[in-house]
């Protein structure tokens, strides 16, 4: 049966709508990540323009030539002690310590030292907008010849005739890169720049003719006689998932195909003539199955072959051929890729004796008898949590994280198995017996927004990673790793940085009090029974820390840090849409705006809400909106930003979002994930794309591509400012990275010149207290009250003073008695005081 899904429930498999408590430990909720991930970008047509990517990456090249020196530098902050997603390796044929790495979102990476060490890895720049890297391919004859496959790809859904919805796909394909001189430089060699979203599934080389080479891809299988000069379909056939070429006979080529919950192209198919013709193996075999087949070939006996075949909710099973593939028995049906049999499951058999077998999911499990009997090696639950040494050991003996994507038994490095899952690289040096992590410094982790920084110390942060829990930073690359599950929105509270705040997929929200040493769950019953999107926001109000909101179909709020929730919206927020982003009034807690994404067949929307009030915001694109940003002393002044293509995605209103000006100028047409408003320079704004992050000096009049210095195609995720004042981007893909902000404040000496304040009269005070200060020049100026740990009280806002002497009265009643701060502060980034005492 073919799966033709609508338009209407793509969109509420994106949003999400079943809930179950998490676990402190649990399995990839992968499927809903993708759909999450693609349908902010194919919304509201279904397509993926890929070659908008092209374009930005040129447009991208020229600004960084043209701003000659004017660079900044980024640092990488981890982290580099957790592995990311992985989704294949190459083990060098002349040297075992040579390992090449594709990453699910963060590029090619490289080891010189067989991933051993804390810093094992460095990322290969390729010069092309790369991101998933499915499959690597080294020729056997001249290992400086390379081939990498792009994009991560696991289904094609149809909403109506022709009309192809890619929604379970993970990132974009550009097709497939060469390199002749061991990974130094790369040209194309299959262009797909300009297509839809693409993808290379695995690539083999012919062992005895290398220029011949073989590509499953999205688009069936391909072959090229001509080491990749050319490529030619061979069998059309949608979702090529794996290869085998027999090593002795290589005329005989087995292919796989499968796609998550479409039936029809499922199969393993077989040519006798190096691709001229393919026949479909049936006897023993499922006739259909709903995910995908790994298959390999026993490289000595080479009638022996095992087949791993996946359903979408459940493995199939374990199949073994003796006569080259014409007959096949199943040897078990045990679920070792539970529901995921549409992502992450394969076999492999050791170089010299088939019958010793490894079969991996969501755990290992190896067999010594041909497949007869299996037992578990591997344990994902078993992880540690804590701060874990970059290239040391990341869990005990039997530790290997959960959803294996592909396993390695080197012909020429037989004593190890080697195996890539969403948590990094893992091998075995025993043949399966004990495993250990080989990820030191592979900075390949998928943050979602937000990432929670401390207001008073630069070097701590806490956030949120796909399928890697949640972590907080202390200053190390070694990050510590405090919750389970798929991390997603963090906080810490502005106040007091013991508090923090992380969440894990569908809004279950955790809380802690003594930074980070221990959480517990702060949701409410009816939060947690309302649909929500996969990556629920939830934010902390400017003005008082204690006020949060979190969104599901409803807006939620609490005034006492999360402890007790109430349904601030009457009722559901947009009808039953599911809210995605957030941004809260800077000086006034009741004041929201907020974006929502459909579940039914309608429009993505911004709405405001004012205390209890909800209203529509128009005049902006059918896309969702991914970010909003206020403007901190005109609040009237906000940036909304949007994902998908053919749009303008930055827009401003000056009026509260009554009125919407498009400020792209220039921005290249990919999809926008965060904007951030420099408080100290309002008109300095940064947003980050796709590919990077920009700047506008000029409040959106014009843009400066900021990352020029970091890597290419960093997918920014989310944009926040650290103690320090250092600009932070979250990747979904390379970590955290920062750098300088563009505005640097004025100096305590400067600051001295351009005001003054003279006196607080009466000081002591019981009522009020007037506040004489003189500016040297024209000033945008807000007078707070603070405690003795920098919390601020009150707030005069934000109001702009001529030069010269100025009073204000700032009332006292309401304080208890000790001792405080009055401070001046500017826009311009200047900060004066006196110091207050209440009685």
């Amino acid at each position: 049966m073919t799966h033709k899904l609508t338009a209407l429930l793509l969109i509420a498999l994106v949003t999400g709508c079943g809930h179950k408590a998490p676990q402190q430990h649990e399995p990839s909720e992968a499927g809903e990540a993708f759909r999450y991930w693609g349908m902010a970008r194919t919304f509201p047509d279904g397509r993926f323009y890929t070659g908008k990517y092209s374009d930005a990456m040129q447009q991208m090249q020229l600004e960084t030539y043209l701003r000659g020196d004017r660079s900044n530098s980024w640092e990488a902050i981890g982290p580099r002690n957790i592995g990311g997603r992985t989704l294949c390796l190459a083990i060098h044929p002349q040297n075992a310590n040579i390992l090449w790495a594709g990453s699910a979102s963060g590029g090619l990476w490289k080891s010189v030292s067989g991933g051993l060490g804390a810093n094992a890895w460095e990322r290969v720049e390729t010069g092309f907008p790369l991101l998933g890297v499915s499959a690597i391919a080294i020729d056997p004859a001249n290992p400086d010849v390379m081939y990498v496959g792009t994009g991560e790809v696991y289904n094609v859904e149809f909403s109506m005739p022709n009309v192809a919805y890619r929604t379970t796909r993970g990132t974009y394909g550009i097709g497939i890169l060469k390199s002749t001189d061991g990974g130094q430089s790369w040209s194309k060699s299959l262009d797909w720049a300009y297509g839809d979203l693409r993808g290379v599934q695995d690539i083999k080389i012919n062992p005895l003719r290398p220029q011949t080479v073989y590509a499953a891809t999205s688009e069936g299988l391909l072959r090229s006689y001509n080491a990749g000069a050319s490529w030619q379909k061979v069998h059309d056939k949608r979702m090529a998932v794996d290869i085998e070429i027999n090593p002795q006979d290589t005329a005989k080529i087995f292919v796989t195909h499968g796609s998550l919950n479409d039936e029809d192209v499922s199969g393993i198919y077989r040519s006798v003539n190096a691709g001229a013709s393919f026949q479909k193996l049936t006897n023993g075999l499922p006739a259909t199955y709903t995910g995908k087949t790994l298959i390999t070939i026993h490289p000595a006996q080479t009638n022996i072959m095992y087949a791993s075949i996946g359903n979408a909710n459940g493995q199939d099973g374990l199949y073994k051929t003796t006569d080259g593939g014409s007959n096949w028995t199943k040897l078990t049906d045990l679920n070792v890729c539970s529901y995921q049999g549409w992502y992450s499951h394969d076999v492999v058999a050791h170089p010299t004796d088939p019958d010793r077998v490894i079969w991996v999911g969501i755990d290992g499990w190896r067999s010594l008898n041909g497949g007869v009997n299996f037992t578990q090696v591997s344990q994902w639950s078993s992880w540690f949590f804590g701060q874990v040494p970059a290239g040391g050991p990341e869990g005990p003996p039997i530790y290997i994280h959960a959803d294996i994507h592909r396993a390695y038994w080197p012909t020429n490095d037989p004593q190890k198995i080697y195996v890539v899952t969403d948590g990094g690289l893992f091998v075995s040096q025993d043949g399966g017996e004990s495993w250990e992590g080989r990820n030191g410094g592979c900075q390949t982790q998928q943050f979602y927004a937000n990432l929670g920084n401390s207001a008073t110390d630069p070097l701590f942060c806490i956030g949120g990673m796909q399928d890697n829990s949640t972590a907080i930073y202390t200053g190390s690359t070694d990050w510590t790793r405090v919750l389970g599950g798929d991390g997603e929105c963090a906080a810490v509270n502005a106040a007091d940085d013991n508090i923090l705040y992380g969440s894990s997929q569908y809004l279950y929200l955790y809380k802690s009090t003594n930074r980070g040493q221990d959480f517990y769950n702060i949701g409410s019953n009816e939060m947690y029974n309302e649909a929500s999107c996969f990556n629920a926001p939830f934010e902390c109000a400017p003005s008082n820390a204690s006020i949060m909101y979190a969104g599901g179909q409803s807006l939620f709020r609490s005034d006492d840090g999360g402890e007790n929730w109430i349904k601030a919206s009457n009722g559901l927020f947009a009808g039953g849409d599911y809210i995605l982003t957030m941004a809260i009034h800077p000086n006034d807690p009741d004041i929201v705006y907020a974006s929502t994404v459909p579940q039914a067949n309608g429009p993505a929307r911004v709405f405001r809400y004012n205390n209890g009030a909800v209203t529509q915001i128009n005049g902006l694109p059918n896309r969702f909106c991914m970010d909003i940003a206020i403007h901190p002393s005109e609040p009237g002044t906000l940036y909304a930003v949007f994902s998908g293509f053919n749009t303008q995605h930055v827009w401003r209103s000056t009026n509260s979002g009554n009125n919407w000006t498009a400020v792209d100028n220039g921005l290249p047409d990919v999809p926008v994930n965060t904007v951030l408003i420099d408080p100290l320079k309002p008109e300095h704004v940064y947003i980050g794309n796709d590919l990077g992050v920009w700047l506008s000096t000029d409040a959106g009049g014009s843009w400066e591509l900021y990352s020029a210095d970091a890597p290419n195609a960093m997918l920014a995720m989310h944009l926040s400012i650290s103690a320090d004042r250092k600009l932070r981007v979250a990747t979904h893909g390379l970590g955290v990275w920062q750098t300088s902000m563009a505005f640097t404040p004025v100096s305590v000496a400067e600051q001295a010149k351009l005001a003054v304040v003279e006196r607080l009269q009466p000081n002591p005070a019981r009522e009020h207290t007037q506040v004489v200060f003189s500016l040297a020049r024209e000033a945008q100026v807000v007078l707070k009250v603070v405690d003795t740990g920098g919390k601020v009280l009150k707030n005069t806002g934000y109001e702009k003073l001529q030069a010269g002497t100025h009073t204000r009265n700032i009332p006292l009643s309401e304080l208890p008695p000790g001792m405080y701060g009055v401070v001046l502060e500017s826009t311009a980034g200047w900060r004066i005081g006196k110091k207050l005492l209440k009685q």
